[in-house]
């Protein structure tokens, strides 16, 4: 809040500026200067004034308030040019006299975006949901394949930056954002209608192309409704900031828990929890050792040679939602939601030449509170996303973690976090963004070490093991959170849309049949990774003195305005490197994996028993260099050399 100076200090000036000469010189030559030099500033004038005179006593506060107060020029009926200029306006992203409005997300002009971030999660769910049933269960594919498969779905994720390139510069019509959500969202809807035509027995590698096709246009919709959401959040003041986006993410989850559902009741049956199951009657069932292997034993003693036409154990229905009916459904929730884009209230703008767009987006990307913030993603990302890769297969034959227990864990695991966001979002918007990444960290290494009671038979339970994960991708979900909270801080307006190697080195825990043996090597490879990962999530900790600590001291990076061109390269550089990179392998691993999906430098477990693990090794030694070594230079070579001094408040 800006002090008011009381006018009698103001009297005073006046009345020193006349009866000195000097002053009056000084006045008469300094005009045009007031406001830009800080040594001839208005304020500074009062206070040196001030002190000059024995008739006037000024106390500590009113000197203070006077120093804080900026004063501007005059501009009869500019009231928005005053408030940028007072105090506390860093805050404020945005002076539009629509910022005291109150948006309702579910009025005609805003449903749109609530309807958007709803889809998108029945897609980001559905999507994933499949790949357990589909891989695991049916094809008993091995965890690289599975790994590869969920991040060539998600891939075109890594891409949003291009698609908000997009958006932000070339706008259909005079519009950025929902010509854009429509065109991806008809996209989306066409590839599903093919997907449907596949019929129920698409191959699932097909699926997963088909998938991440689909993945292509929602991602496409969903980048033009984060510009849109990150737009009106810039109208929130900074008390209530963060209400708009938690409303979307909750959304976004509440899409999940409901495609979720429709999945836990939908795939009960024996085609998505019964390997090996045929459901033509006349088709032989099958003889090979890997799917044998899978089957319930009392199944084939009971019927030797029609055991893969009956029902087993782990199905309650005798039918299952078809991938056709499902993605029909989905479809036709998309089809519903076009009339809504259409109505999406936005302002026409004019094409901004794309030479110059680049280089205001350039200029943007030197600013450190643009980079830092990256990097501080990127960083902790890297770190806190490792996993155990090898636990999809591990549960299914240890536990034997069913389709509609995996369903159920991630109804959970959304519903959990549809609860948490919208508990932050009424009461914890302006609680340490530190002391959320801090909390959740700890509350993951508890629920991680958990899982060894697990690997070494302690307690084998599925339910245990459904508890300990909900609470575990709760904490990881949060981390992404507060970093994007923390990109609305830095982006600008009208630019706010651009804004699984360790199994090469356990190649046991690679296949089912390896785990299923469960022996001691086993065992202590699955530990030693468990532990691996553990101590690779607690680092991203090391990253927090990168993150702000709130929405304020976000404002303040901002307004300080410090550059670096030179940081701002690094950044380029290193996202379009991995993302390059990652690009290439996941398609590959997927693609051709039968011939090339088995190589370490992929995240196999090896072609041959010659092969070698430097490849791989280097790999994972350049990543850890790069996490640790850019994150020691910003975060604490400055206290080796004496610039900064170490405290634990960096971390809180």
């Amino acid at each position: 809040m800006v002090r008011l100076v009381p006018l009698v200090a103001y009297e005073a000036v006046a009345q020193d500026l006349v009866s000195s000469s000097v002053e009056t010189e000084r006045s008469s030559t300094s005009t045009s200067s007031i406001k830009d030099d800080d040594d001839t500033s208005l304020p500074t004038i009062v206070v040196e004034s001030l002190r000059r005179r024995s008739s006037v006593r000024i106390s500590k506060d009113v000197e203070l308030a006077i120093m804080e107060q900026s004063i501007v020029e005059d501009n009869g009926d500019d009231t928005d040019t005053d408030k940028q200029q007072q105090e506390g306006d860093i805050y404020n992203i945005t002076t539009s006299k629509e910022q005291q409005q109150t948006i309702d997300p579910f009025s005609k002009d805003y449903v749109g975006i609530t309807a958007s971030y709803f889809s998108v999660g029945l897609m980001i769910g559905g999507s994933i949901s499949l790949l357990y049933p589909v891989l695991i269960v049916k094809g008993g594919a091995p965890a690289s394949l599975m790994a590869a498969s969920t991040a060539i779905i998600m891939l075109f994720w890594s891409y949003k930056i291009f698609f908000g390139f997009l958006s932000d510069c070339f706008p259909i019509f005079g519009y950025k954002r929902k010509p854009y959500m429509i065109i991806g969202w008809i996209f989306c809807a066409l590839v599903l209608v093919l997907l449907a035509k596949e019929g129920n027995d698409v191959k699932p590698r097909h699926l997963v192309i088909m998938l991440s096709l689909a993945n292509l246009g929602y991602v496409w919709a969903d980048t033009a409704a984060d510009g849109a959401m990150v737009m009106i959040a810039h109208k929130e003041p900074i008390e209530r900031r963060g209400k708009t986006q938690t409303f979307c993410y909750s959304m976004m989850k509440l899409g999940q828990i409901v495609v979720n559902v429709v999945l836990l009741f939908g795939m009960r049956g024996p085609e998505m929890n019964c390997a090996g199951y045929e459901s033509d009657l006349d088709a032989e069932c099958s003889t090979d050792d890997e799917v044998l292997t899978r089957v319930d034993s009392t199944l084939i003693e009971s019927y030797p040679t029609d055991w893969c036409h009956q029902k087993c154990s782990k199905a309650m229905f005798s039918w299952d939602l078809s991938i056709p009916t499902f993605a029909l459904s989905i479809c036709f929730v998309i089809a519903a939601s076009i009339p809504m884009y259409i109505c999406l209230k936005e302002d026409k703008v004019k094409a901004s030449p794309t030479g110059e767009f680049m280089s205001k987006f350039w200029v943007q990307i030197q600013r450190r509170a643009c980079w830092q913030v990256i990097l501080y993603g990127v960083l902790s990302h890297i770190t806190i996303g490792v996993h155990n890769a090898a636990k999809p297969g591990a549960n299914y034959v240890w536990l034997s973690l069913s389709t509609f227990q995996q369903q159920l864990m991630l109804i959970l695991e959304k519903l959990a976090f549809f609860i948490s966001l919208n508990l932050i979002r009424r009461y914890a918007l302006n609680v340490s963004w530190r002391k959320m990444v801090l909390c959740g960290s700890c509350l993951v290494l508890v629920f991680n070490c958990a899982y060894f009671l697990i690997i070494f038979d302690i307690y084998r339970s599925s339910l245990f093991y459904m508890f300990t994960d909900v609470s575990t991708s709760f904490m990881y979900t949060l981390n992404v959170f507060v970093s994007l909270a923390c990109m609305v801080e830095v982006a600008e307006p009208n630019y706010e849309a651009i804004t699984y190697q360790l199994l090469a080195f356990f190649p046991s825990l690679n296949d089912q049949d390896s785990v299923a043996k469960d022996t001691t090597q086993v065992r202590t490879e699955m530990a030693t990774l468990q532990c691996l990962v553990i101590l690779l999530n607690l680092s991203s900790l090391l990253t927090l003195p990168l993150l702000p600590r709130q929405k304020k001291d976000t404002r303040e990076l901002v307004a300080k305005g410090e550059r670096s061109a030179a940081w701002g390269k690094f950044v380029i550089i290193s996202v379009t490197t991995f993302l390059v990179y990652s690009t290439f392998t996941t398609f590959v691993t997927v693609r051709y994996h039968e011939t090339h999906g088995c190589l370490k430098i992929l995240g196999g477990g090896g072609c041959d028993d010659d092969e070698s693990s430097i490849p791989a090794l280097c790999l994972v030694s350049f990543i850890f260099v790069y996490c640790y070594g850019t994150n020691f230079y910003l975060s604490y070579w400055p206290i080796l050399k004496g610039d900064k001094s170490f405290s634990w408040s960096m971390f809180i």
